[in-house]
């Protein structure tokens, strides 16, 4: 991937045809603010990358070519030509600065464990893992050319075999999991609750292939050593102004595979941010370490509190590391929501600079498009409010209902005009209009020169 395609992926997502998207395109439609509840605001942004068949012969040829053709240290070259199954993942962690790092730190445990099943093997790789998280690699392979295959789950569990309390940034932020070629590698990002994790532990990955109609179930028991490692916390407390926009940087907190910033967004402030695109650290010699590969970012339910997922500059042994803010994504609190009456059939209410056209109310289903301009991004929030406050989540196949909520069951379409159509139905029980949906992001930014010391 270059540099500027992975920047657009964090925030915008590949596109999708032009047809009723199914439960595998759907899933890389959640991240891009799709599934941002009101409970917790949970952005996950990632890829999932196709890698070719890879003979022996093949994949020394490829090897030499990236070690010639990139810019790599000689340390990552060696540990790529030295682990097994390692060109293999050259290509999804080649762009992400902390990540070549840690493999060059020998923070990458190699696996190599299979399982094989009616022509289907299922590789996992290694694993790299820090304090709070893990990032697992993996290939399928067939012995069927283009069998198509879909990624239909991705689980790990404990010793004890309990799912763990983990974020899965990759699957459901993917592109669609279709194994089309002879070897399919990926990997699959955790970021873990502080110490369920343990030093060699033993640890149970999950994958399920849908074949058709059946689902393959491969399971892989491997052990994990954890590092000895430590995070590096930096207080700061700096505030910020941009555009009149006052932001406060709290703390950065540095791990071997992932730096988290902690921002405090000043509540009366004029604007309501969405989006931090361009954040990012870089060096007195021009490294950079950008949005991490998978995007996540936390923010409260007030939205003052975000939690920011970058690349790790944890092995960086120049001076002078600065955390550069870029534009930002913000838009006025008087437009930060559309109103759409079901009975005049109308929006009530949208941005000034309106990109929501084309509302159709029939049959008990409300559509409207999102001018995107061929960008896949998610404009407005998965649920919406009745002017009583009763609160419905849209529903597609993916979603995991959770009890005591409400759901109605939606769908989301390309259109020709390079648009997105968003398709729900309409409660069953009474509503009051008008309905009311937050916007989760918009093309609307500000921007100034701001940077601040990292120490």
């Amino acid at each position: 991937m270059f540099e500027e395609e992975k920047r657009n992926l964090v925030q915008r997502k590949n596109s999708i045809g032009l047809v009723e998207v199914s439960k595998d395109k759907l899933h890389s439609a959640v991240q891009s603010g799709f599934e941002k509840a009101k409970k917790e605001r949970v952005l996950k942004r990632t890829k999932l990358i196709k890698r070719s068949s890879w003979s022996i012969v093949i994949a020394a040829i490829l090897l030499i070519s990236f070690i010639t053709s990139v810019s790599v240290s000689p340390v990552f070259a060696n540990k790529v030509a030295s682990i097994p199954g390692m060109e293999r993942i050259v290509g999804l962690i080649q762009q992400d600065r902390g990540l070549t790092a840690a493999v060059e730190n020998d923070f990458y445990q190699p696996l190599n464990l299979s399982q094989e099943k009616n022509g289907m093997t299922v590789t996992l790789d290694g694993v790299i893992a820090d304090k709070k998280g893990m990032v697992i690699f993996y290939s399928v392979q067939s012995k069927k050319k283009n069998q198509p295959l879909e990624i239909e789950y991705l689980k790990l569990m404990n010793e004890k075999y309990g799912n763990l309390p983990v974020y899965d940034t990759t699957f459901w932020g993917a592109e669609p999991p279709i194994i089309e070629e002879k070897v399919f590698s990926s990997m699959m990002t955790l970021e873990t609750i502080e110490n369920h994790i343990v030093g060699n532990s033993n640890l149970l990955w999950t994958i399920g292939l849908k074949n058709g109609n059946k689902v393959e179930q491969f399971q892989i028991p491997f052990k994990f050593t954890k590092s000895s490692v430590f995070s590096k916390t930096i207080d700061l407390n700096k505030e910020i102004m941009i555009e009149g926009q006052r932001i406060i940087v709290e703390k950065v907190t540095i791990n071997p595979i992932r730096a988290e910033v902690k921002l405090k967004i000043d509540p009366n402030n004029s604007k309501k941010i969405l989006s931090f695109d361009n954040l990012k650290f870089t060096n007195d010699i021009g490294d950079e370490w950008i949005l991490n590969n998978n995007g996540t970012s936390f923010r409260s339910l007030d939205e003052t509190e975000w939690t920011i997922t970058l690349q790790s500059p944890y092995f960086n042994n120049s001076d002078n590391l600065k955390l550069v803010f870029g534009k930002i994504a913000a838009i006025d609190k008087d437009d930060d929501f559309i109103l759409i009456d079901t009975e005049s059939k109308n929006f009530l209410k949208q941005p000034a600079k309106s990109i929501f056209s084309n509302l159709e109310i029939e049959n008990s289903k409300v559509s409207f498009i999102m001018d995107v301009n061929g960008e896949y991004n998610m404009l407005v929030s998965s649920s919406f409010l009745d002017n009583e406050g009763k609160e419905f989540f849209i529903k597609y196949d993916f979603t995991n209902p959770k009890p005591g909520e409400k759901y109605v069951n939606g769908l989301l379409m390309k259109t020709a005009e390079k648009g997105l159509k968003l398709e729900f139905e309409l409660p069953k029980e009474s509503i009051k209009n008008p309905l009311r949906f937050d916007l989760a992001y918009y093309p609307s930014w500000i921007e100034e020169d701001v940077e601040i010391e990292v120490k």
